[in-house]
C-alpha cells in the first residue's frame, strides 16, 4: 500500500491506476477514515461510472464506511451531477463519487463531496490524507451489531429529470422541433440524457449510449468527436454535443459540425439567457485562465466579474457565497446557480436548447458578432496514429517543463505567465491547431514555438 497517500494527489483530487497505485486495500481505508468524520446515524451518497475498476474501488470503499456505522445511499452507476443533486435532495451528510479520468482512462479518481454537494476543498483533502497517514489511529470501528446498511435508490433518476426541466421553458423547446447528436462517451448520461429529451419532445440521435471497456484512448476520442460531427451534418441536426464521462461538461457542435469554443458559449450565456439578463447586480465568477475578452464583454453587459483558482469545488463555492447569478471555468464547466451551483452537462445543454428557441436562431448565428481576441495561430500536420493520446503526451512534457495546463475535453490549455495557448485536435483533418494569446505578441510567438517544440519532440 502507498504510505503517503499524498503521492495519489493530483489538480486537488486522490487519483491513481485502479489496483496498482489506488488498491482496494486504500479505497476500504479512505471509506473508514471517510465515514468517521460523520456521527453513527448519518449518511453518505456514493456513485460511480461504468467501469469495473470502479465498481471494485466503490465496494471497498463501502466495506470501509460501514465499519464506522454511517449509512450509505447507494446510486450504483450515475453521474457526478446527479450523485451532487441527490445528496441536496435527500439531506445527505455528502458523497463519494468513482470515476475515470477524461485523458488518462486507467486511471480512477475518487471526489469527496459536502453536505452542499460541493467537492472537497484542497484543505479538506489534506485532512483525509493526514488521518489516512496516521491510519488507523485516526478510525472509529463499530461493534458487529452496529454495522450499518446500504440502500439502493434508483428512482432519483426520475426525481432528477423532472427537477432540470422547471428552469426551462418546455413548452417553447417542445414547439421548436429540434434535432441533436449527442455522444454519450459510453458513460452515465446514457441513462438519462435521452429519456430527458425525449420527454421535452426533441429528437436525439443517441450515439455510445452502452458500457465499454476501457482503452488507452481518451474518452471521448477524436474518432468519436468526429463521428459525432459527421453525423450532426448528415442528419441536418440543428447541434451535436459530446459528454465528459462524468457528465459534468459537454462539447458543443453546430450545425456544420464545428466546435463552439469556451469564449462563445459564456458569451452566448451572458448575453441571451434570461436568468443572468434579469441579474446584473449579481457577480459572474470565472476561472483566472478566461480570456481577457471574455472578461471585458461581460462588464460591458453590466456585470461584476470576480476571478478565481479553479480548483475542485472552488467555483461552486464562491457562486453560493458571493449570491452570483453564473459561473464558468475554461474547462467547459458553466455554473447555473437557479438549478445548483455545480455544473452540469444535461442542464447546459437544456439551456443553450432553451436560448436557441426563444431566438428562434441556430447556435452559430447566435454566436456571431461576438468580440474575439488577438491570437496568434498555426498549424502542425500529424498523423492519425500520434493524433489519439497528443493531449496525454503533450501533458507528460509540460509536466516536465513546469507549466500548467487545463484539460478542456478536446483542447488542452497551456499557461505560461500572462501567455495561453490552446492546442486542439482539428475535426476535419488530421492537424493540431495552436493559438496562443497574451498582450504581448512576441511572448505568444514564443509559446506557440514552445508548444511545437514539445509536440514534435520523440
Amino acid at each position: 500500500m502507498v504510505e503517503d497517500l499524498s503521492k495519489l494527489l493530483r489538480d486537488g483530487r486522490i487519483i491513481g491506476k485502479a489496483n496498482f497505485l489506488f488498491t482496494p486495500e486504500i479505497a476500504s481505508s479512505l471509506g473508514s477514515i471517510h465515514g468517521s468524520f460523520f456521527n453513527s446515524n448519518e449518511s453518505l451518497v456514493m456513485g460511480r461510472d461504468y467501469h469495473n475498476d470502479c465498481r471494485m474501488l466503490k465496494i471497498a470503499y463501502s466495506a470501509g464506511v460501514l465499519s464506522t456505522g454511517v449509512k450509505l445511499l447507494d446510486l450504483s452507476v450515475c453521474t457526478f451531477p446527479l450523485l451532487q443533486f441527490t445528496i441536496r435532495r435527500f439531506g445527505a451528510s455528502g458523497g463519494i463519487y468513482f470515476s475515470g479520468g477524461h485523458l488518462y482512462s486507467s486511471d480512477v479518481g475518487i471526489r469527496f463531496v459536502d453536505a452542499g454537494g460541493f467537492e472537497f476543498s484542497q484543505s479538506e483533502i489534506n485532512k483525509i490524507i493526514e488521518a489516512y497517514n496516521n491510519y488507523p489511529k485516526s478510525v472509529r470501528r463499530m461493534a458487529p451489531t452496529d454495522i450499518s446498511d446500504i440502500t439502493n435508490i434508483p428512482q432519483t433518476e426520475d426525481i432528477y429529470i423532472k427537477s432540470l426541466t422547471q428552469f426551462v421553458n418546455k413548452e417553447r423547446i417542445k414547439n421548436s422541433n429540434f434535432k441533436i447528436v449527442v455522444d454519450c462517451s459510453y458513460g452515465p448520461t446514457g441513462r438519462t440524457t435521452p429519456i430527458l429529451f425525449n420527454d421535452l419532445g426533441v429528437e436525439i440521435i443517441a450515439l455510445n449510449t452502452h458500457y465499454k471497456k476501457r482503452s488507452l484512448h481518451a474518452i471521448p476520442s477524436i474518432k468519436t468527436l468526429r463521428n459525432t460531427a459527421n453525423i450532426v451534418k448528415a442528419s441536418n441536426s440543428q447541434m451535436g454535443v459530446c459528454f465528459d464521462v462524468d457528465g459534468s461538461r459537454i462539447l458543443v457542435l453546430d450545425e456544420n459540425g464545428l466546435e463552439i469554443g469556451f469564449d462563445d458559449l459564456v458569451m452566448l450565456f451572458v448575453r441571451h439567457d434570461e436568468k443572468i439578463q434579469k441579474s446584473k447586480s449579481s457577480k459572474i465568477i470565472l476561472s483566472t485562465s478566461v480570456s481577457p475578452i471574455v472578461k471585458d464583454f461581460i462588464e460591458e453587459e453590466g456585470f461584476i466579474v470576480k476571478q478565481i483558482n479553479n480548483s475542485p469545488g472552488e467555483i461552486s463555492r464562491q457562486v453560493r457565497e458571493e449570491r452570483a447569478c453564473f459561473g464558468a471555468a475554461i474547462t467547459l464547466k458553466f455554473y447555473f446557480p437557479q438549478l445548483a451551483p455545480f455544473s452540469d452537462g444535461n442542464f447546459i445543454l437544456l439551456k443553450i436548447l432553451d436560448i436557441m428557441s426563444k431566438e428562434n436562431d441556430l447556435i452559430s448565428s447566435l454566436i456571431q458578432g461576438f468580440p474575439k481576441g488577438k491570437k496568434v495561430n498555426k498549424s502542425i500536420n500529424i498523423n492519425l496514429d500520434s493524433i489519439e493520446n497528443i493531449h496525454n503526451k503533450l501533458i507528460e512534457k509540460v509536466n516536465e517543463v513546469g507549466l500548467k495546463y487545463q484539460d478542456i475535453i478536446n483542447e488542452l490549455q497551456i499557461i505560461e505567465n500572462e501567455a495561453t495557448c490552446i492546442v486542439k485536435v482539428a475535426l476535419n483533418r488530421d492537424a493540431i491547431l495552436l493559438s496562443a494569446e497574451s498582450d504581448d505578441e512576441e511572448q505568444a510567438l514564443k509559446m506557440i514555438k514552445t508548444i511545437e517544440q514539445l509536440l514534435v519532440e520523440k
